[in-house]
């Protein structure tokens, strides 16, 4: 589609990215690597922001190409269940599990193996390219100033500012059976 547009990319002259846009969180960077969505998840409800907090979310189980990963995490007096799913086959096996009794407190699935780095939308190469890809993205997060969504302030602006008291209502969707 990009040439077929006629988008030269070397042609184009480099511009400032508009707001919001512009300021990223590394646990948004990370979403597209299976377990990234996960670990941004467990950096939120984190309470302290120390790089060896994070450092130990780092390797608590959701990163690799494990298709399905589990792991137990304890937060407060909590422990939680959670799978990583790598693989609409494997988000299968999960469902599956789950109709016969299996709980968990969060799931997260990639519908392409190895995630949206590693998928389909994703230009052809080796595996060992693949990786490289999902690398380069835990390399950003790990160079960003912000790694917290929540630490973004342009994300507390616009909670706090343009949707203060409708977030919730926006935001968040709940399924009746």
């Amino acid at each position: 589609m990009i040439s077929v547009s006629g988008i030269v990319f070397n042609d184009i002259e480099p511009e400032a990215v508009n707001m919001p846009f512009g300021s990223v969180s590394g646990a948004g960077v990370i979403f597209g690597v299976t377990g990234g969505v996960t670990e941004a998840v467990l950096r939120r409800l984190i309470k302290t922001h120390t790089n060896n907090e994070l450092t130990s979310i780092a390797n608590i189980g959701q990163r690799g190409e494990k298709g399905i990963k589990e792991f137990d995490v304890e937060l407060g007096d909590r422990k939680l269940h959670i799978a990583v799913v790598s693989g609409l086959g494997n988000a299968e096996k999960v469902i599956e599990r789950m109709h016969n009794g299996e709980k968990f407190d969060f799931i997260e699935v990639m519908a392409c193996p190895g995630g949206c780095v590693y998928g389909a939308g994703q230009p052809f190469s080796y595996v060992e390219k693949r990786k490289r890809r999902g690398k380069g993205l835990y390399s950003s997060d790990k160079q960003s100033s912000i790694r917290k969504a929540d630490d973004n302030p342009v994300i507390a602006a616009i909670y706090n500012d343009i949707i203060k008291d409708k977030a919730h209502e926006m935001l968040h969707i709940s399924y009746e059976k």
